[in-house]
């Protein structure tokens, strides 16, 4: 009897130390961010001075399985400063460019925290930054881009050893 007491006493601790999966296997995900009022060139997204452009939608797709992801915790930055105007929210997130501080040659960053999560991997956490780029108008775009609703495609995936 002494010896089964002394066992239950143990199984507890011998639980501490095992684990239910690999902490190592982050998520490996596609994040689609939706803009309206923008265009997109060469990995820069071009808005009109004194304009409003919106985030319309955020989505995330498993890579490598067909698992469910998400994206969570969304913090967003401009020019690497918090932007408390821009929180995560029911979509669209509106920017009012007439509000926002811009530098005098046009370019700014907006960035973007976020907590990544995929089913049967462990929690990892991404910071993505999308340059900005302002114009006085929609004539001053390069040519062949298309100014309206675009979507701009990230890939999050761990590295190989």
């Amino acid at each position: 009897m002494k010896k089964l007491l002394y066992l239950l006493l143990v199984l507890p601790f011998t639980m501490m130390f095992s684990s239910c999966s690999n902490d190592n296997d982050l998520p490996n995900v596609e994040i689609t961010m939706s803009f309206d009022n923008a265009a997109v060139d060469d990995g820069t997204v071009y808005v009109v001075q004194d304009s409003v452009f919106s985030i319309t939608g955020i989505s995330t797709k498993a890579l490598d399985s067909n698992q469910q992801a998400a994206i969570a915790n969304v913090r967003y930055f401009w020019n690497g400063y918090p932007a408390p105007n821009l929180t995560w929210s029911n979509m669209p997130i509106e920017i009012d460019m007439a509000q926002m501080p811009v530098t005098s040659s046009g370019k700014c960053l907006l960035g973007l925290n976020a907590t990544l999560l995929e089913t049967d991997k462990s929690m990892a956490y991404c910071s993505l930054d999308i340059p900005i780029q302002t114009v006085e108008s929609v004539d001053s775009l390069p040519q062949g881009v298309e100014f309206g609703q675009v979507d701009m495609i990230f890939t999050v995936a761990q590295k190989s050893k």
